[in-house]
């Protein structure tokens, strides 16, 4: 356990120790934990069982990021168990596993660790663990194709769709990239504010028109699955690109590091010649992504199936809402280099003329929707295999019901 780190910074001092003012921050992170924890008591979050599944949760969230790490892949997955508790033990619980998670990580000697770097982003984490206990709540795990809180899904997807329309359009034509004065800063979170102003208008009115349904209205089925659909070709094609495209992951590893030498990462192997050129590598990751949607499409109209839809509507917001929360500690804090595999796409958005903090929140915009999306959806699937009794057990646990 290296806490060297920990020194505060003397006058002129640099590396090596950490600036009072972080110092002062990490000390607040260790009263929220006390904060969180009474509140989970009070809120009878935590029960016996949850003060069990907690470790395990912790253990999960480092493990599997720790080996994302080491991969330098351009997501995360470090907050599957805080979802998982957050889903079965309600929002405090969920938040107080990820914000432990968090604190334990930077002090362990394990990647990603012994440095405040993952601790800074703490209170990410337990926001993520308040909004998957907030969904779980809404039913987004225990929807089926026949309740009418779907329509308030769709409407909320319908929202977001409009949004990244929205922020499409204005990249276009007035742009988003601006300089680093306090006046270009203001600029870029007013279009922001814009763009989700847009997005919730468009919710608003789609939840009280097209999408206001009743309990057993027959085109609920018919709806979900073809966002179900939607979502799926959607959610194939962004990993598809993360991975694949002409600026994607594996273009950046060449085997090499920045001043030539032999990398000793994948012991120096070049996938660059996995990266697809454009058009062709566009056109086969479009074609993928359409032949997968309509697969799912196809599968989601038998039965009680398109129940995939509002976890995964839940995964999209919350990392939204991680990504905004995110963005500015990155800035900020780090400059935008955390030393993690979300550098290289931060790199790329700074050569499109993007300043640190627009590129944090793009990077943000990137990864985190689709991290979230696949930790709800590795939750969905644990709670589906384990039995109704084991469920049950947890004070939150007739959210998850979803036989």
């Amino acid at each position: 356990m290296d806490l060297s780190w920990l020194r505060v910074c003397a006058e002129g001092q640099a590396e090596g120790c950490i600036p009072a003012v972080q110092l002062l921050y990490l000390a607040a992170l260790l009263a929220g934990v006390v904060l969180l924890a009474v509140i989970a008591v009070r809120s009878r979050d935590l029960s016996t069982a949850t003060l069990a599944l907690m470790p395990v949760a912790i253990a999960i969230n480092i493990a599997v990021g720790a080996i994302v790490v080491v991969l330098r892949l351009p997501i995360y997955l470090d907050s599957i168990g805080t979802v998982l508790v957050g889903v079965v033990a309600g929002p405090w619980a969920g938040a107080l596993t990820g914000l432990l998670a968090n604190l334990i990580w930077a002090i362990l000697p394990v990647p990603g660790g012994g440095g405040p770097t993952v601790a800074f982003f703490a209170p990410v984490a337990a926001v993520i663990g308040l909004m998957a206990g907030f969904w779980a709540g809404r039913g987004a795990f225990q929807l089926r194709a026949d309740d009418d809180r779907v329509g308030g899904f769709l409407a909320l997807a319908a929202g977001v769709a409009a949004s990244a329309v929205a922020f499409l359009g204005i990249q276009r034509t007035v742009g988003l990239s601006f300089g680093d004065d306090l006046d270009s800063q203001m600029r870029f979170v007013l279009l922001g504010l814009v763009i989700v102003g847009i997005g919730v208008a468009v919710a608003w009115v789609s939840g009280r028109t097209i999408f206001r349904l009743t309990a057993g209205d027959p085109r609920i089925p018919r709806y979900l699955s073809v966002a179900t659909g939607i979502a799926a070709a959607a959610l194939v094609f962004f990993v598809l690109r993360l991975l694949f495209a002409p600026d994607g992951y594996f273009s950046l590893v060449d085997g090499l590091e920045d001043d030539g030498t032999v990398d000793d990462f994948l012991g120096g192997a070049d996938l660059t010649g996995l990266a697809l050129p454009d058009p062709a590598g566009l056109a086969l990751v479009l074609a993928v992504a359409v032949g997968s949607g309509l697969l799912l499409w196809s599968w989601a109209r038998q039965g009680d199936r398109a129940r995939m839809f509002p976890v995964w509507v839940g995964g999209l917001t919350t990392g939204l809402v991680a990504a905004a929360i995110s963005a500015p500690i990155a800035a900020g804090v780090f400059g935008g280099v955390t030393g993690s595999g979300t550098d290289a796409l931060v790199a790329l958005f700074r050569t499109l003329g993007l300043n640190v903090f627009q590129s944090a929140f793009a990077q943000g915009l990137t990864s985190d929707p689709l991290d979230k999306t696949i930790s709800y959806t590795v939750v969905f699937l644990v709670l589906v295999a384990l039995p109704l009794s084991v469920r049950t057990m947890f004070s939150r646990g007739e959210s998850t019901i979803v036989d």
